[in-house]
């Protein structure tokens, strides 16, 4: 009962601080017909580096080590809107080689750590 409590307040949180440091930008602009039929690809794209970095056995035994499985992590990748998936996919790319995560800004750690939070919640 009060590791729910402490999980529910730290969820809290978390979800606060991600609130409070989170910048929003609204952008406008004309899409031509071909930007928008080739935007699935880039989607089905995005989706295909999440899983593949998903896939790789240091980020799994992460996700273990909290508490989810492959085949949960999968489903839940799977579940992921498409503008979810493209900023994920986004800040895999722009994560450095070799794991240094000193290059990270406290906005992409906190967004990171949402999505992994939102993964656990869904459970």
């Amino acid at each position: 009962m009060k590791f729910k409590l402490i999980t529910r307040v730290f969820i809290s949180l978390a979800l606060a601080l991600g609130f409070l440091f989170s910048t929003t930008h609204a952008q406008a602009e004309l899409v031509s017909t071909p930007q928008v039929v080739a935007q699935p690809a880039s989607v089905v794209q995005d989706r295909a580096l999440i899983q593949a970095f998903v896939a790789r056995q240091d980020v799994q035994k992460q996700l273990e080590s909290l508490g989810l499985s492959h085949v949960i992590t999968a489903e839940r990748v799977a579940l992921l809107s498409d503008s979810e998936a493209r900023e994920l996919a986004r800040k895999i790319r722009e994560m450095p080689a070799g794991g240094n995560l000193s290059n990270l800004s406290s906005s992409d750690i906190i967004i990171i750590l949402l999505v992994l939070i939102v993964l656990i919640l869904v459970l």
